[in-house]
């Protein structure tokens, strides 16, 4: 019997190939593509934080959105940010050629996403497009199943203040604070702020902020909330498990939970000595990116 050899496609047949692949996937990759994006443990999306990323705090790297975005969205299609801050996904907009609409309460951070508007150019026919308001009034600023893709990290409830408060006492001098580079502190003292919220509250509010969001997403849309499980071990609860709270309260409402990406960031933090010597406790060094989709029936 003859040795199978592969027959080698031309670089024309190859091309060919490929564009029929985009034009048959709902987002525009190729099968190749499609692949090389299907990991579930991100650990290169990681960049180093300007000024407007730590004044906030708590913003995820644009390299995370593109990604997401090219993974869940095609070109001219709108993306949505309810929680916008410093406009970080408004940036991945602008740069994978996607429409973006983002959402954002406080005024301090407004002029830093209005910027990432001004860097389009005539070229572009996108639109991108920051409205300062309380995002539990999106329905007064998008329309019924306009939006493919919602990408967010919303506040964590009143677990900001516990952080603030945590380092100002037992990590005043500790590793998080300093060789971590990482910085927290309180958006706002508004009280309508998601981050001003005793933890419960904020599970009912981001519920009814759900129920908005699964008016306005298309049908096989996206949402993704990007977040961090926590613990408040000075009230004796050892963990918070943020990320499946949210996505039980976002099943409630009628998406279906699609998928989970864990963003491992071992590589920008330290380890840190955490119960010792008598309770052990891991480090939470990661974030999880819950993928919730409306159904449309596949």
């Amino acid at each position: 019997m003859k040795n199978f050899v592969p027959k080698l496609m031309s670089k024309e047949a190859e091309v060919k190939k490929a564009a029929e692949q985009r034009q048959k996937s709902f987002n525009g990759l190729t099968a190749r593509e499609w692949a090389s994006l299907s990991k579930n443990v991100w650990n290169d999306v990681s960049s180093t934080r300007g000024r407007k990323h730590l004044e906030h705090g708590a913003t995820f790297p644009e390299k995370l959105a593109n990604r997401l975005i090219r993974m869940y969205t095609k070109e001219g299609d709108l993306i949505l940010d309810p929680f916008l801050g410093t406009g970080t996904t408004l940036e991945a907009c602008r740069n994978t050629n996607r429409n973006g609409v983002g959402i954002e309460l406080n005024e301090r951070f407004i002029p830093h996403a209005l910027e990432v508007t001004k860097q389009t150019t005539l070229q572009m026919t996108i639109f991108l497009k920051v409205i300062q308001d309380d995002c539990r009034n999106l329905l007064n600023h998008v329309k019924e199943e306009s939006v493919q893709l919602m990408i967010t990290s919303p506040p964590y409830a009143n677990l900001i203040q516990k952080s603030v408060e945590d380092r100002e006492n037992t990590h005043k001098t500790s590793l998080i604070r300093f060789e971590n580079n990482s910085t927290v502190s309180q958006y706002s003292d508004k009280k309508e702020d998601f981050g001003n919220l005793e933890y419960p509250i904020f599970l009912k509010e981001t519920k009814e902020l759900m129920k908005k969001l699964f008016i306005v997403t298309k049908k096989g849309g996206y949402n993704i909330w990007v977040i961090k499980d926590h613990r408040d071990t000075k009230n004796k609860i050892p963990y918070i498990p943020f990320h499946s709270d949210l996505a039980k309260i976002g099943e409630e409402v009628g998406f279906r939970y699609h998928d989970l990406i864990i963003w491992d960031q071992t590589g920008q933090r330290k380890l840190v000595l955490l119960g010792y010597p008598s309770v052990f406790y891991t480090n939470q060094n990661c974030s999880f990116l819950v993928v919730l989709r409306k159904p449309n029936g596949n």
